[in-house]
């Protein structure tokens, strides 16, 4: 359930979670999700916080900004970017994803990374049709599912979007700036180009070349854990619920609304603490972590 959860969610950033592999049915409860969407909800609205109002000139030029903005993402351009140039690209991220017979046999029969390196992709395969015969139609559903919902959601939001796209060409832009633009926009290849222009980001060409950042992402990673655990050890750690003064806990209590008991019982057992001593060790206890994972 969390993980079909985060799959939705990721997917309106164009970001997704393996849904196939969700199997964990009843793990969430329906207070649990809530707390999830409301967690989610209040980390948008921190990353992207409130604009300043517009000055009354900015206020004056937002109808000019409004006739060149409905040039540049006329109604319904969100539904057709979903339905013409996304929806193939949904479908393949769920199924080659979701799909991954290696990272499927991790997870339904719990068997090691290590326990299918030698096996051949077929073999693989075969495997999963004999655990999980509803596998691809499951994620045929769940594409689209998910498509349908993001669809409305974006449609939904499509006028709020345009009216924020034009109060921001209206602080960027302008009056002559604006009457220039709207004057191209309305000759032929400006029309198309205006048409055309939010579209163009979605294109299958776009969104292929951004696969090559996946592999520098994936490189990069074990350098990053590293640099990361680095940082970490130049500051304290912060203090389990344990390691406060009594009069800490009750204050710590108080802010959260709950008891000293739920606290004292809620504190995780503590981890052991692993520095590797080379890069390659990094890599290696990383890659490990995702098989695992």
């Amino acid at each position: 359930m969390k993980r079909i959860f985060a799959a939705t969610t990721c997917a309106l950033a164009l970001t997704f979670a393996a849904p196939a592999v969700a199997q964990d049915d009843g793990a969430s409860t329906s207070a649990e999700v809530d707390k999830e969407i409301a967690a989610m909800s209040a980390m948008f609205g921190d990353i992207f916080g409130t604009a300043d109002p517009l000055t009354a000139e900015q206020e004056a030029r937002v109808p000019s900004a409004q006739s060149v903005v409905m040039k540049l993402f006329p109604e319904g351009t969100y539904a057709k970017m979903m339905n013409e140039t996304l929806a193939p690209m949904f479908d393949q991220m769920f199924t080659s994803m979701g799909m991954t017979p290696g990272l499927m046999l991790v997870e339904l029969p719990g068997l090691p990374p290590s326990a299918m390196a030698e096996v051949d992709e077929a073999d693989l395969q075969s495997a999963i049709d004999l655990l999980d015969p509803n596998a691809s139609e499951r994620n045929s559903d769940i594409a689209k599912m998910t498509l349908d919902l993001i669809t409305g959601i974006v449609v939904e939001i499509e006028p709020s979007y345009r009216a924020g796209l034009a109060r921001a060409f209206a602080v960027r832009f302008s009056e002559d700036e604006l009457a220039d633009l709207d004057a191209y926009f309305a000759t032929p290849v400006g029309s198309k180009y205006a048409s055309e222009s939010f579209l163009i980001y979605a294109d299958p060409q776009v969104m292929s070349a951004m696969n090559e950042m996946m592999p520098k992402m994936m490189e990069a990673m074990p350098s990053m854990i590293g640099s990361i655990g680095e940082i970490a050890q130049k500051y304290p750690k912060g203090r389990t619920f344990s390691a406060l003064s009594n009069e800490e806990q009750e204050k710590l209590a108080a802010l959260l609304g709950a008891t000293l008991e739920d606290l004292a019982a809620s504190e995780p057992a503590p981890a052991p603490t692993i520095v590797p001593s080379t890069e390659a060790e990094t890599e290696a206890e990383w890659v490990e972590e995702e098989g695992a994972s």
